[in-house]
């Protein structure tokens, strides 16, 4: 999955301002995108000493393989030989600490953008001295970096497993079932309520089978399988699904690549039912 990354290490720090040096990378965000020197069809985190005054301070992320990496705020003008990307292109990309840097940076430079002004009093906002969170300069209320909880869930059917199209998705492009957590919600109860929403049918032994972090969508990734209960047909919700279906494992559809749990556990099925 994309964000195990040994042999390499990437320790993420406490949240503080610091003058860049010039042989430490820095990832510029913007409107989504994050500026990236490009070398044919590949892509490359900017140093300092190549963006030269275009970026003089950042905001430490952290350090990887024993090297500073900061994050910053793109401004409108890009500097020759670089180009902002959209986080949907750095995925396509085949080097995986770089995409889990870069996505963590996503993550928490979006968090701070959206977190200028405390939502409680509106006074401005500074980071935790001890703590990777931000707080009011007035009333000293503190907000944690957000993390939206997220079942993912592989429905087999005999040697068959459930997958689903979202609206969304170009293509023939489906993947497993999966919604967010609600207040007051277990995860079990999740699944068994967003597989009943999204296409209409019940399960039974449901089993955890790992998380994930994505920092794509600011989530917490709970994976587990399950199996079908009951004699239900599929229906499909028309609101985010527009097609649901049950697959041999010989005859998949386009699915998720192996950066992210639904990827992998769709392959553990394929791997154990293939013919």
């Amino acid at each position: 999955m994309i964000n195990e990354i040994a042999p390499n290490i990437f320790n993420i720090s406490l949240l503080s301002r610091e003058a860049i040096k010039s042989e430490e990378q820095v990832l510029c965000y913007k409107n989504g995108k994050v500026l990236m020197k490009t070398l044919e069809d590949k892509f490359l985190i900017p140093k300092k000493n190549e963006l030269g005054e275009w970026v003089t301070e950042g905001i430490l992320l952290g350090e990887v393989d024993g090297e500073k990496c900061f994050i910053a705020e793109g401004k409108d003008k890009m500097p020759q030989g670089f180009e902002y990307v959209g986080m949907r292109d750095i995925r396509g990309q085949s080097d995986k600490l770089f995409k889990w840097v870069t996505a963590v940076g996503f993550h928490l430079f979006s968090w701070i953008s959206d977190n200028k002004f405390c939502g409680r009093c509106g006074s401005s906002m500074e980071f935790k001295e001890n703590e990777r969170a931000l707080k009011c300069t007035s009333c000293k209320n503190i907000i944690f970096p957000k993390l939206s909880p997220a079942i993912i869930v592989a429905i087999t059917k005999g040697d068959k497993l459930l997958l689903a199209k979202n609206k969304l998705h170009p293509g023939s492009f489906y993947s497993l079932i999966a919604g967010y957590v609600e207040a007051g919600e277990t995860i079990e109860e999740t699944v068994k309520r967003e597989v009943m929403e999204e296409v209409g049918i019940n399960v039974k032994n449901i089993r955890y089978y790992k998380s994930q972090p994505w920092p794509f969508s600011s989530s917490l990734m709970l994976g587990f399988f399950a199996e079908y209960d009951g004699d239900k047909p599929i229906k499909v919700d028309g609101i985010e699904l527009s097609h649901a279906d049950w697959f041999d494992a010989d005859n998949l559809p386009e699915i998720p690549n192996k950066d992210s749990v639904a990827g992998e556990m769709i392959r553990i099925f394929r791997e154990k039912n293939k013919i």
